[in-house]
């Protein structure tokens, strides 16, 4: 019974975000209901976006999905931000790297993400002023944004399902995503 009611949310998801989710149907039939709860976890970490503005909090999340995957997971991430309202000048500015364009909440937000992403020390002065301009919860969920953003695709391409680059509809257009 609880096996039908998880088919019936992965169908929902599928349908609702046009994400193809056959590994995790894959991976329900192999492993059963425990081999998929702990993604389902995860949905927590995503909920946490404390007094992080929605556009920084995408900004983040595109960013850390573009340096871990350039296929489907990006376009989710970008389709996410979308339906939350950010603007598509703005999505676009930040796959391009276009800095000039981006609000500075954005911008913060997309420097701090490439500064953690790199690991080269740029990070400490990014995180300071996200604090300073936002608060310590905002950090906590652009840290959570940052992290999980990077999971799905990692997961994905060791679970053998990940796909080819693509280019990513961001509106009525499509972006070829620049490298992070």
């Amino acid at each position: 019974m609880f096996t039908w009611f998880v088919k019936r949310r992965l169908d929902e998801f599928q349908r609702d975000w046009n994400y193809d989710l056959d590994y995790a149907r894959e991976m329900l039939d192999a492993g059963g209901i425990e081999a998929v709860m702990p993604m389902w976890s995860l949905e927590k970490i995503s909920a946490y976006r404390r007094d992080c503005p929605r556009d920084a909090y995408h900004a983040a999340r595109i960013v850390a999905a573009r340096a871990a995957d350039c296929g489907p997971c990006l376009q989710l991430s970008v389709r996410m931000a979308e339906r939350e309202g950010m603007a598509a000048q703005m999505i676009t500015a930040v796959l391009t790297h276009d800095r000039a364009a981006m609000t500075d909440d954005v911008r913060l937000a997309y420097d701090f993400a490439r500064a953690v992403l790199a690991r080269d020390g740029w990070d400490q002065p990014a995180r300071e002023r996200i604090v300073e301009r936002f608060g310590r919860r905002a950090l906590i969920a652009l840290s959570y944004g940052i992290a999980l953003a990077g999971f799905y695709p990692a997961f994905k391409y060791a679970y053998g399902a990940a796909h080819a680059c693509q280019r990513i509809a961001v509106g009525s257009s499509e972006v070829a995503p620049l490298p992070v």
